[in-house]
């Protein structure tokens, strides 16, 4: 009778073991992910070594059909690109850091945190935030860093030592 016993429960964590098992991250609704100990972490971004290393100051925004948004304090509002796919921004009397991730010439910022502080009347800080998460891809042109945006428009930095 034991031995009958021994080999039943040897059957069934047999059969358990040979279960298949979801994937990384996969888990039933209403479960949470979750990943094996021993799963390498996830690429998160390639940083590109051409925007990486200068501050750059926003310039100009260029929307589609209409006029120019032009910064009227360029050194108010800059990006720093770090590498490891870290960004510092100053958005007016505003500063934080976020994440952003390059594949190739596409580019897009990840949450960005930032001080809450009241900038005075006539900031444009809101207008540079807003124009900023928009960013699908990037290029350097004659020494500038142009962003475009995901509505079509082009958002221009120039690099200051």
């Amino acid at each position: 009778m034991d031995r009958r016993l021994l080999v039943f429960c040897a059957m069934a964590l047999a059969a358990t073991a040979c279960q298949d098992m979801p994937q990384a991250g996969l888990a039933p609704a209403g479960a949470p992910a979750y990943v094996p100990a021993n799963a390498m972490p996830p690429v998160v971004t390639v940083a590109s070594s051409e925007i990486v290393g200068p501050v750059w100051q926003w310039q100009r925004t260029q929307l589609g059909g209409a006029p120019a948004v032009v910064a009227a304090a360029p050194e108010r509002y800059t990006l720093s690109f770090q590498g490891g796919g870290r960004v510092n921004v100053r958005a007016d009397c505003n500063r934080g850091s976020g994440s952003y991730e390059v594949d190739n010439a596409q580019m897009k910022f990840g949450a960005i945190a930032l001080t809450k502080m009241a900038c005075p009347a006539g900031s444009q800080d809101a207008d540079f935030l807003r124009m900023l998460i928009k960013a699908t891809a990037y290029a350097i042109d004659r020494g500038d860093l142009a962003l475009t945006l995901s509505d079509g428009a082009s958002m221009r930095f120039r690099s200051v030592p």
